[in-house]
């Protein structure tokens, strides 16, 4: 599923943050607001891999159950569309929560 550009740049800006990365393209392209374009779901895997145990289970089950769905099922796909805005909110709230960034 696509999103807007401007919202691919603003998970590329949070992973890159994360990870202190300098450049674009850090983890063989996939730290990049191209590739989060077209697979915007990647930025909170990168994002929450190495953090997961910090985190809440339910909480975090919750929110990648949430948006695996709206992301990768075809039939979400079809009829509601996505609030790009409201998956950054959730994943940098997550993200804040265990003080990961700021």
């Amino acid at each position: 599923m696509k999103i807007s550009h401007n919202a691919a740049n603003r998970l590329e800006k949070i992973v890159m943050e994360l990870f202190d990365y300098p450049i674009r393209g850090g983890m063989a392209g996939y730290i990049d607001a191209d590739h989060f374009e077209r697979e915007p779901f990647d930025a909170a895997l990168i994002a929450l891999s190495p953090l997961w145990k910090r985190i809440d289970k339910y909480e975090l089950d919750d929110f990648l159950s949430k948006w695996d769905i709206i992301f990768r099922d075809d039939d979400y796909r079809q009829f509601d569309p996505i609030n790009e805005e409201e998956y950054i909110k959730e994943l940098k709230k997550l993200l804040k929560k265990i003080e990961a960034i700021r």
